[in-house]
């Protein structure tokens, strides 16, 4: 169970100008917020309204939990920490990641604002489950397969 988590200081600015481009951006700025609050108080990330998190290799534990629309909340869980690094589209993540390759970012000089993880008897956890009460993203939906003609047709005018 994580006792910790540490914000990093610029995430603050990255939420506030999220929430400052409106619509799309400020509901995921609010989703961001929300997981943030659960893990502090403890909570399963189910109870954040969580949609997913799932691990990426090019960092050592971490975890990109979709915020929808393709936002991401970029998070580092080592020892008894959890690390939230990075929040922004689907491009600045992968500048991110791509930045910190194979490194600890978390392992730096920068003061990061710390919060213990009040006592409670769920511990957070890093659940893949939907929440029911969540309306299904678009690429959760199910659509019906493309037909290989279909496909081959556009991939050889990509290249053709």
């Amino acid at each position: 169970m994580a006792e910790q988590v540490h914000l990093h200081p610029k995430l603050e600015k990255q939420l506030t100008a999220l929430e400052s481009r409106g619509n799309t951006p400020a509901i995921a700025a609010g989703r961001a917020r929300k997981i943030i609050e659960a893990m502090i108080k403890g909570q399963t990330s189910q109870a954040s309204g969580l949609f997913r998190a799932r691990s990426d290799g090019r960092v050592k534990n971490s975890w990109k939990y979709d915020l929808g629309a393709g936002y991401r909340l970029l998070c580092i869980r080592s020892k008894q920490i959890i690390y939230i690094m990075h929040a922004g589209d689907h491009e600045s993540c992968e500048t991110w990641f791509n930045n910190n390759l194979k490194k600890q970012p978390q392992n730096t000089t920068i003061k990061m604002t710390a919060f213990t993880i009040r006592n409670t008897a769920q511990s957070f956890d890093f659940q893949t489950v939907r929440s029911p009460e969540q309306e299904p993203d678009f690429d959760d939906q199910d659509l019906p397969p493309i037909p290989q003609e279909y496909l081959r047709k556009v991939f050889c005018g990509l290249t053709g």
